[in-house]
């Protein structure tokens, strides 16, 4: 894709009918993110390299889960522990939980307070509600605190005034494949509403006991209190039924679990009419697991109870404001309290919770008519762990009206999650009728006292925008090194600082559109150097390369054409065995344009399909999960 994009680069003559874009139409239409540094900022002078998955790409993946739609992010891995446990991360070191992403959702964060992951079929989130997704690919600790260590995904959900009236979307597919999503969106005088249910639900992969149930209802309502003020509440509620266990094993037996979740996000928000604004929010979530069946173990039947809850309360203000013509200032603080409930897990410690205070502060300063300076810093206090700085420097030099160059140094932390500090998973089978010493199994036995995971990050980059064309290129040079990384070893009961990794590396990424009905997005990551002091462990959970394509084309007014190719080079999961994409994965899609507010697609995911997604849960070659194949939908939606 990137040869084809210097093919038909800077001296392609675009259409007759299009006439060739002036610097107005470049600057006007220069994307906006937020997540940099919670200051609005053209793309061009953000302190990161971003990526904006925007709702013309989203429509035109035909993805059907949200995790399918980040494999255009360049340097994203995403690969699968089952059907309904995806694995995303950032650069390199996959693992089941993936502990070292912050993924927020209309600036709720929601990974996971016992485990660090995210569970995304559980998120609660429709794609057609989405109106874009904003990716930090490199930490941002600075901005946004505990685990915007390797990256940020911020998906940022559609306003109710944006998607009028009612809307249902029906989705049909093989492999059991089937989804129904109904919305309803209008204005009640000052009060804007949206309402979502969604009910989703396939059979898993061919090979596993991974099938998925999941039903979900989402609220947003945005009262306008005065021509300044907004009041805004996020609220959902929802229930998944999951297939777990192999067949024909012991300890780990075929079986289904629930999850119920609930989550309330309130948001008081003053608008920058002036020179200032400022917002005040609270958030809720909690999350509860039942998981309970039989295992057979020295010749009994012995109950296993995997249950889990987890809450989390986060109180946050930030403010921000123009100090002068030059400079603008973001500052804010806020409290988070974590609590796990899980006997099994925590034992005689259950529950189990961590308190954690923040401060931030972003500064943004015009030096002179090119150059943009950006400093920043988070500063948490952890009750378990203790006081950490997260700061940033960066320099945004517009060497030329179409280029710009970014230096960045960071520092990153990222906080241990309770598991990892605290768990305490033994069985005691004395009433069993086993004898000592067998009757005591050690499963899990955290030491306790770890230091957070710290990460030092440089980056050289470069956004480039060409004249006459519509053709954007970000590149970036980066080095990073992240020291006192946290595992548990395989030979190994607890989590424990196991050691460093150091990767370096080239990352390019270019949205084209030859005309106005093409439009061409990919990128490409080469880690030319990775080393670590684990014998090769680390490093080599660091894939060689990673690239992404996709080219979408409105053939005719009612006919959409789109493909993505996504692969990476093989890499070892830092909890599991080596994995690769094989051929990649080639997903076609179509979609047509019917009449009164109808749209039909048709999508084939996998064409290319050979050997697993992921892997299985071990190293060994015997038992493999995941087995992939084509898979194919028909997506029927209309809005009224």
């Amino acid at each position: 894709m990137l040869c084809l994009v210097a093919i038909l680069g800077p001296g392609q003559q675009t259409d007759a009918a299009e006439p060739p874009l002036t610097e107005h139409d470049f600057f006007a239409d220069m994307p906006v993110v937020l997540t940099a540094t919670r200051l609005r900022q053209p793309v061009s002078e953000a302190p990161a390299a971003v990526t904006i998955i925007d709702r013309e790409m989203i429509d035109a993946s035909g993805a059907r889960e949200l995790v399918d739609i980040l494999r255009l992010v360049p340097g994203m891995i995403v690969a699968r522990h089952s059907n309904h446990e995806p694995v995303v991360t950032y650069g390199g070191l996959p693992e089941r939980f993936a502990r070292r992403m912050q993924v927020l959702v209309d600036g709720r964060s929601v990974y996971q307070p016992f485990s660090g992951g995210v569970l995304w079929p559980d998120l609660g989130l429709a794609i057609e509600d989405i109106a874009r997704i904003e990716v930090i690919r490199g930490p941002n600790a600075a901005a946004y605190g505990p685990n915007s260590f390797q990256g940020i995904i911020n998906i940022i959900t559609r306003h109710p005034a944006e998607i009028p009236g009612r809307h249902v979307t029906t989705r049909v597919g093989n492999n059991g494949g089937r989804d129904l999503i109904g919305r309803q969106a209008g204005r009640q005088g000052d009060l804007d509403y949206r309402l979502t249910l969604s009910t989703q639900e396939d059979d898993g992969f061919p090979d596993g006991n991974d099938d998925k149930r999941a039903y979900f209802a989402d609220l947003r309502l945005d009262y306008r209190l005065t021509h300044r003020h907004t009041f805004s509440t996020y609220a959902g509620a929802g229930q998944s039924r999951k297939g777990r266990g192999r067949p024909a094993e012991d300890l780990d037996p075929e079986r289904h679990f629930t999850t119920d979740r609930a989550h309330v996000h309130l948001k008081l928000e003053q608008d920058a009419a002036t020179d200032q604004s400022w917002t005040l929010e609270y958030a809720y979530q909690q999350y509860r697991t039942v998981d309970e069946f039989d295992v057979a173990f020295l010749g009994l039947r012995v109950p296993i109870d995997e249950n889990v809850r987890t809450e989390r309360h986060d109180l946050g203000l930030e403010h921000r404001r123009h100090v002068g013509a030059a400079t603008r200032v973001v500052w804010g603080g806020g409290i988070r309290h974590d609590r796990v409930v899980s006997p099994t897990y925590f034992g005689e410690h259950s529950p189990v919770s961590d308190d954690l205070y923040r401060a931030f502060a972003s500064f943004e300063h015009l030096l002179g008519d090119v150059t943009t300076l950006n400093l920043g810093a988070m500063y948490e206090h952890s009750r378990l762990f203790g006081d950490e700085i997260s700061p940033r420097a960066a320099l945004n030099v517009r060497a030329h009206p179409r280029h710009t160059l970014r230096f960045i140094a960071a520092r990153a932390t990222r906080t241990p999650v309770l598991t990892e500090e605290l768990a305490y998973r033994v069985y005691d089978l004395t009433d069993h009728g086993v004898p000592p010493p067998n009757n005591i199994q050690v499963v899990l036995d955290a030491e306790g006292g770890l230091k957070p995971e710290t990460m030092e990050y440089f980056e050289l980059g470069h956004h480039q925008t060409f004249e006459g064309t519509r053709l954007t290129l970000d590149s970036k040079l980066f080095s990073t090194r992240i020291r006192g990384l946290i595992d548990a070893s395989r030979a190994s009961t607890s989590f424990a600082d196991r050691g460093d990794v150091s990767y370096e590396g080239v990352e390019v990424q270019a949205d084209y559109r030859p005309t106005l009905r093409t439009r061409l997005h990919g990128g490409f990551t080469h880690h030319f150097y990775r080393t670590d002091d684990r014998d090769g462990r680390y490093a080599d959970a660091i894939p060689r390369n990673i690239l992404t394509t996709a080219i979408s084309s409105r053939v005719s007014d009612a006919l959409t054409l789109s493909a993505r190719y996504y692969w990476y080079s093989e890499v070892d999961w830092v909890d599991g065995a080596p994995m690769g994409t094989y051929d990649g994965f080639l997903d076609l899609s179509a979609r047509w344009s019917l009449n009164r507010g109808a749209h039909l697609g048709i999508t084939v995911q996998d064409i290319l399909a050979r050997g697993y997604d992921g892997r299985g849960p071990d190293n060994s070659e015997i038992y493999q999960v995941n087995r992939r194949e084509p898979r194919s939908f028909a997506t029927l939606s209309v809005d009224f």
